[in-house]
């Protein structure tokens, strides 16, 4: 968040002058918040009142709860059930791995063991069985577990039992029998700690026993605040063992003999019918943490107890589960919530209004050497002492910004005002200002001021003094900051501005590559290097002293945003960046994103929140509260991503990867991953070899293809987190899905044998279709070739004829004429006899100037037809002209008859259409 809107935040609020301010305590703080996730019925808890829960060999949370047990896998819970071979439900009271490998699962009055569970193996992929119980199981809802010896030791009511492999088979013994005791030796046990072959004993009298061999010793225990029950018991690797009570904490060093009693800090009375939930467990530095009332955990340390609570909703409910995982997460189980999964714990604490601070929404903090952290919010300023983590002074006036002078005096802005005020004496001093963006301690007895209406210095050496307007300074400065040098650096509107011991001011830098990009803070990380963030992103800029020598940008690809509000560079060099998408941490080589989900209070930063502690801690102002980061190095430290695929089914059976008989079914894969520190960050994409193309992104925990193609394939799941620099990781199992019958071999073969015998077929048919297209072809070319032959010889004879009479033309008979006179002439091989008449049709003018032109070409046609009527073998007649005929006769006949036959013929009358003759 930032300020520059400051006056959206800030209502009236009076002033108090001098010696007038009230500098009251504020409350003391009861414990840090930790930051949680919770885990119900929407994560597939469909049972909240958890009852136990263990991290197995391949990293997941089995989770026991009243209604059956649940396998997490990062992102869901999953139930177990009789595909796992056990029954649907039931009181699942705890879950215990034994040295040998084993899975026992403890319900209300059945045990469950799965054999020989190895680090590849997810849960639902087990098989459980039933172990014979020779000594009858009784409804004890306060058993209590823990391995030894290979086997199992449990409570069951007044006796203790060993769940032991005889003869290859598992059984149930009490262990009396197993161990050779009398009778009754071991009764009202109500605690078990086992240690190597020692197992440690509490009763419900409150005694504390050792079982070694055959052999039970009690310690000289005094007398417990009632109720005296033990409930848990935890050993150090030192061999000092501690005892829980309701009330009381036992410390006991066999080795030196010593034993001492305290009280366990915050308990009243919500535990007293949940005795059964206590328990201790070792935090991954080694401290001791127990239970403590209204959802609180005790810590305790070499100077006491301390305490913290769960970040949100406060928790009425007793903590029934408390675990740390692998990768140093702690786990809670609350009835009636489900699971929480803390953030960050040990590496951060937070504070808010519960732990005392005056407002929620932290601006600027101040650490005074070896004295408190002075802290500005909408709400007052605090004095918190980080010793003892509570605030011991709240001053009622909202403020953003705060410094301290060489004299101790601490300088803070109002809505209108600086005020300086003495800690020492409560003394403050009002100046009228208004619109203050930075104060700066100089380096040579002075404070600088900047404001939207110009720079301000104050000399502190002098008490009375007042701060005066700085000469050639009355810009609006957004920010800025003092560099080893003395050079006092500005951000004026989109300028950086540089200003000299000596006075000179120079611009070093007038506009940036992002032309939308406006700066609001600075830092310096060496004599040449600053970081401006702002509006538009982040630049590490380099400089000669007077001006930028050369910019580098960073955007949301890096620091998960474009709008930046703070920049610290610590001790160590590292490069703080906050924004509303939290922290992003560069130490030189790497980017690192920090946000809630690693255990901020809140992701929205404020402006110019942060602070890098003399103990080398960072300090994070939020709008929902203080950020302690502890141990910096650790948000650094790249976990392995680790996907599992926690569940696969074919249809709604269950599936293995084992090739199956060919189903159309669809096949799910549900998958998650057992980091479950950047639970929240993780990313999935997927492949299914053969059937994807490439890479999918997941949106679900659950992928759904129609169905599984057969053949034998891979599906391949990674898992990456964007905002750390860290290769994927990806796992794969293979799938096999058996061909359908009629891909099979024999059906094959007859597919084979089908298609060659309908090859050779459509081969016959081909061939006849062939055949029979080339004859109809044949018979097609040859009645087209007669055809044309036919439309040769009449156009030929269409030449050669006379379209009215149908005889031949002139050219025709004339050409016949040539040729039978070359045929018939002196020298030829044999005379044919030629001769030659002309026909003329008398009066045939007349006939067309009296009767008309057709008429005349009726008597044409008709002598035409005449003609060719008695035309005889080597006579040839044509049309020579108008209505002249040349006759032409071959042979040896008697011609001159032959003429005169044709005359006659002509010479009868012609009969007309119209009648006339």
């Amino acid at each position: 968040m930032s300020f520059l809107l400051k006056n959206k935040y800030f209502q009236p609020l009076a002033i108090v002058f001098g010696c007038l301010l009230a500098l009251s305590a504020a409350r003391p703080a009861r414990s840090q918040t930790i930051a949680a996730t919770r885990y119900g019925m929407a994560a597939g808890l469909t049972n909240t009142a958890v009852l136990s829960a263990l991290q197995l060999p391949n990293g997941e949370m089995l989770v026991g709860t009243q209604h059956g047990f649940f396998a997490f896998d990062g992102r869901q819970f999953l139930p177990l059930g009789p595909e796992q071979g056990l029954p649907v439900g039931g009181m699942a009271q705890a879950a215990v791995m034994t040295a040998g490998g084993d899975l026992v699962l403890v319900l209300l009055d059945r045990i469950y063991v799965a054999h020989a569970v190895t680090a590849d193996m997810p849960v639902l992929g087990l098989h459980f069985v039933p172990v014979a119980a020779h000594a009858a199981l009784s409804r004890d809802e306060f058993r209590k577990i823990a391995p030894w010896r290979g086997g199992l030791v449990m409570t069951d009511r007044d006796r203790l039992l060993f769940l032991h492999r005889v003869g290859g088979e598992d059984r149930i013994d009490t262990l009396e029998s197993v161990l050779g005791l009398a009778e009754g030796t071991l009764t009202d046990v109500s605690a078990l700690h086992a240690e190597r072959d020692r197992l440690w004993l509490g009763t419900g009298g409150g005694r504390l026993c050792v079982l070694a061999g055959r052999s039970l010793h009690c310690l000289p225990v005094p007398a417990l605040a009632p109720p005296r029950r033990v409930d848990a018991i935890a050993e150090d690797g030192r061999g000092v063992l501690y005892a829980r009570t309701l009330r009381s904490l036992i410390t006991a060093d066999p080795a030196r003999g010593t034993l001492r009693v305290e009280p366990v800090p915050h308990i009243g009375t919500q535990y007293e019918n949940y005795q059964r939930f206590l328990t201790l467990a070792w935090t991954p530095d080694g401290r001791l943490m127990t239970q403590a009332d209204d959802g609180e955990l005790a810590i305790r340390t070499d100077d006491g107890w301390t305490m913290r609570m769960l970040d949100g909703e406060p928790i009425a409910a007793p903590l029934s589960v408390v675990l740390f995982d692998r990768q140093r997460n702690l786990w809670i189980g609350v009835p009636g919530i489900g699971m929480i999964l803390t953030r960050g714990f040990g590496v951060f604490e937070n504070f808010d209004r519960r732990n005392g601070l005056s407002g929620a929404i932290i601006w600027q903090m101040l650490r005074r050497p070896g004295g408190l952290l002075w802290i500005t919010s909408d709400s007052g300023i605090d004095a918190l002492d980080t010793a003892a983590r509570r605030v011991v002074r709240a001053i009622p006036q909202a403020a953003f910004l705060i410094a301290a002078d060489d004299r101790g005096r601490l300088w803070h802005d109002g809505p209108d005002y600086l005020a300086r005020m003495d800690p020492a004496t409560g003394l403050q001093q009002d100046y009228d200002m208004r619109r203050i963006n930075k104060i700066l301690p100089g380096r040579e007895h002075d404070m600088w001021i900047l404001s939207d209406t110009g720079a301000w210095r104050v000399d502190t050496a002098r008490a009375d003094t007042t701060p005066v307007p700085v000469p050639g300074m009355g810009g609006a400065y957004a920010s800025g900051l003092i560099d080893r040098d003395g050079a006092l650096w500005l951000i004026e509107g989109r300028r950086l501005l540089v200003r000299r011991r000596n006075g000179i001011v120079t611009v070093a830098r007038a506009g940036w590559p992002k032309a939308d990009f406006i700066p609001n803070l600075l830092a310096a990380q060496d004599a040449h290097t600053l970081w401006v963030t702002g509006q538009g992103g982040l630049y590490r800029a380099t400089h000669d002293g007077d001006r930028i020598t050369a910019l580098t940008a960073f955007g949301p690809a890096e620091i998960g945003t474009d709008m930046t509000y703070a920049v610290l560079v610590d001790h160590r060099g590292w490069v703080w960046i906050g924004s509303d998408h939290g922290l992003a941490l560069f130490d030189g080589a790497h980017w690192t994103r920090v946000t809630a989900a690693d255990g901020l209070i809140a992701d929205d930063l404020d402006q110019d929140s942060l602070i890098d502690d003399t103990d080398g801690t960072i300090w994070v102002g939020t709008s929902r509260g203080l950020s302690h980061i502890l141990r910096p190095e650790q948000l650094r430290r790249a976990e392995t991503l680790r996907p599992v695929i926690s569940r696969m089914t074919l249809g709604d059976a269950p599936y293995d990867g084992r090739a199956v008989a060919f189903s159309r079914a669809p096949f799910r894969v549900t998958f998650g991953a057992l980091d479950y520190r950047d639970e929240g960050r993780i990313r999935f994409r997927y492949r299914l070899e053969g059937v994807d193309e490439g890479w999918n992104e997941a949106t679900e925990d659950t992928v759904r293809y129609p169905s599984l193609p057969p053949g034998t394939h891979r599906f391949l799941l990674q898992a990456y987190d964007p905002g750390r620099d860290q290769e994927p990781a990806i796992v794969a199992v293979s799938l096999g899905m058996g061909r359908p019958w009629w891909q099979s071999p024999e059906v094959r073969i007859g597919e084979i044998m089908a298609c060659g015998l309908a090859g050779y077929g459509l081969w016959r048919i081909r061939v006849g279709l062939l055949i029979k297209q080339r004859r109809k072809l044949r018979e097609t070319v040859e009645r087209q070739t007669a055809e044309i032959r036919a439309a040769h010889e009449a156009l030929v004879r269409q030449s050669r004829l006379d379209s009215l009479t149908g005889l031949l033309n002139r050219g025709a008979i004339q050409a016949h004429l040539q040729a039978c006179l070359q045929a018939d002439a002196p020298g030829a091989d044999r005379a044919i006899g030629l001769a030659i008449g002309l026909a003329d049709v008398d009066h045939f003018k007349a006939i067309n100037d009296q009767m008309g032109h057709l008429a005349g070409d009726e008597v044409l046609t008709e002598i035409g037809h005449r003609l060719r009527r008695g035309r005889r073998h080597g006579e040839e007649v044509g049309r020579y002209g108008g209505e002249e005929f040349l006759i032409v006769l071959q042979g040896d006949g008697d011609k001159a008859a032959r003429m005169e036959d044709i005359r006659r013929s002509l010479s009868r009358a012609v009969a007309l259409s119209s009648g006339r003759t």
